[in-house]
This record gives structure tokens, C-alpha cells and sequence, in this order.
């Protein structure tokens, strides 16, 4: 689909284009969510082609279609949630602000019942701390990943927001480091100071990076595009150059050195540990960057 977010349209000759360039608009903050906003609506579209429809067909007519194309690919309760969510957003959007006379169609299909991360259970300090101790960290791949997961359980990022670090994220000012989660959800920014202990751990990774990688990963600020470079780096063989770590790739590395694949499970435990620290819900909220205190 055209990138329509920054395309100047008038409502009188673009009806339709102009409601999705306004809507796109509306959730451009956050690069990520303006992607899957386009993705998702353009594939709707595409759906609605096939069938013969189009976004301003009858309602009931494109609830059929929404209802086959949410679910489609084995698409999880979330996924397909998600998906009607987004289509919903549009509709709602373009009655709200009057730029289209159609039916929201999404009201017509009915959500999956999701237990959210029922699967991710916070893991108990004395398992952590044992699984974290046994990381060989005389190795490039060790202070990688005792870093990275120190970061996740101090932190609570999501592991999407963890992959997306660069360098260029990193602050350090005297024995303090301080990450800024630039693209975290809902189009915020996060910042985390780390305790020092797990501040040196990623010192101490990015130190031996450098080594090993002379002149391709320095400390930021040292050189010209420093700041892009990937934070968490793929060591794989098949690999070359600096290649950033998956979420898939993150999920691996916890399963491998925690036990769970379930990332979201260090976010978790990251709550349940203030929790128990005696801090306050709305606390928490703030930490973990929920709009919602109810989420």
C-alpha cells in the first residue's frame, strides 16, 4: 500500500485515501506502529479485492471477509484480536472525525478469548540467581547474554524493545549506564538506569565486543553512524558483520540460560519483584510503561 502518512489529500477527490492518510497520521508516532498499521490495513484491503469488496461495501458483507481474513495463516486468538483491533481503529477513526458514512464491520465479528501470557509466570529469585551465576562469562557469547538478561529482569522491557537497542541508546556517566528505549510501546520513550553491578556487565560485553570487532563496534559517540549499530550482536557463523539479535533469537538465548522461552516471563518477575519490594501499583505501572493501571 502507498505510504499515505505524510501524503497531502483534499476529502473532496480522495474520500477513502484521505481517511487512511488521516488515520495512518494519527498512529505515526511510533515507526513500529505505523508499519503494522499499513501492513495489516493493506492487507485487508487486499482481502477485500479478492472478494469482490471494498472498505465502504456493505457492512455485513465485510465482516464475512474481515471474520476469514483475521484468522488467516493459523493466526493466533491474539494475532487475529490484534488484526480486527487495527481495522476496527480505522473505522472508528473515520466516523469519529466524519471523513466516512460506513458501519464499523468489526463490530460484527466476535474476539478470541485471550488469557494474556497465561504461559509467562515470574521466576523465582533463587532460580535466576543460580541460572545467572552459571553463565560461563569468559566468552564473548556469556557477557552477551548475562548482560542481556540482566538488562531484562532490571529493566522489564518488552523483548521487541529489547532487540531494538543500538549503541546509540547507551549512556554512560561516571559508574552509571542508562538505556533509552526509544521506540517502546505505544510510540513512548523509556529510560532505565541500571544498577551498577549490571551496568558493568554490559561495559564489560561491549568492551570485548570492540576488541574483537576493531573499529566496527565502538563506543558511542566515537565515530561517524556509532550510534545505529546494534547493542545485542548475533555471533552466528552464518552471519556477517553486525547483524542485531532477533526477538526469536532473544527468546533462544532465555530459554537456553533461564529455562523459559517466554521472555515476557523477566518482565514478570521484574513487577513481581518491585511487588514484593514493597512498591506502590501505580509504581510499577510507570516502570513498566502502561497507560492503564487496570493492565
Amino acid at each position: 500500500m502507498q505510504d499515505l502518512s505524510t501524503t497531502i489529500l483534499t476529502p473532496q477527490d480522495y474520500p477513502l485515501d484521505y481517511a487512511i492518510a488521516a488515520w495512518l497520521h494519527a498512529h505515526s508516532s511510533s515507526p513500529r506502529t505505523l508499519r503494522a498499521y499499513q501492513d495489516t490495513f493493506s492487507s485487508f484491503r487486499a482481502a477485500l479485492d479478492r472478494a469482490g469488496l471494498a472498505v465502504t461495501s456493505a457492512p455485513r458483507d465485510v465482516a464475512l471477509v474481515l471474520q476469514g481474513w483475521a484468522s488467516a495463516g493459523d493466526a493466533s486468538a491474539s494475532t487475529h484480536n490484534q488484526r480486527l483491533a487495527i481495522i476496527s481503529s480505522f473505522y472508528r477513526f473515520a466516523q469519529r472525525r466524519q471523513l466516512l458514512q460506513v458501519d464499523n464491520p468489526a463490530q460484527l465479528v466476535d474476539r478470541c478469548k485471550v488469557q494474556a501470557y497465561a504461559s509467562a509466570v515470574p521466576l523465582s529469585a533463587a532460580s535466576v540467581t543460580t541460572s545467572l551465576r552459571a553463565i560461563d562469562r569468559s566468552t564473548l557469547a556469556g557477557k552477551r547474554d548475562y548482560a542481556l538478561l540482566a538488562v531484562a529482569l532490571h529493566t522489564g522491557r518488552r523483548v521487541a524493545e529489547l532487540a531494538d537497542l543500538r549503541r546509540g541508546d547507551v549512556a554512560v556517566e561516571a559508574d552509571r549506564v542508562t538505556l533509552t528505549f526509544a521506540h517502546a510501546k505505544g510510540g513512548k520513550v523509556m529510560r532505565d538506569t541500571l544498577p551498577v553491578a549490571v551496568g558493568r556487565a554490559l561495559l564489560a560485553y561491549l568492551a570485548v565486543l570492540d576488541h574483537l570487532e576493531p573499529g566496527a563496534l565502538i563506543p558511542a559517540g566515537s565515530g561517524q553512524g556509532v550510534a545505529d549499530t546494534p547493542l545485542w550482536v548475533s555471533r552466528s557463523r552464518s552471519l556477517h558483520g553486525q547483524h542485531p539479535l532477533t526477538s526469536r533469537a532473544i527468546s533462544l538465548i532465555c530459554a537456553d540460560r533461564l529455562g523459559t522461552s517466554k521472555v515476557h516471563a523477566l518482565r514478570h518477575t521484574f513487577a513481581r519483584t518491585m511487588e514484593d519490594a514493597g512498591a506502590k501499583v501505580s509504581e510499577i505501572q510507570v516502570r513498566l510503561g502502561h497507560s492503564s493501571l487496570a493492565t
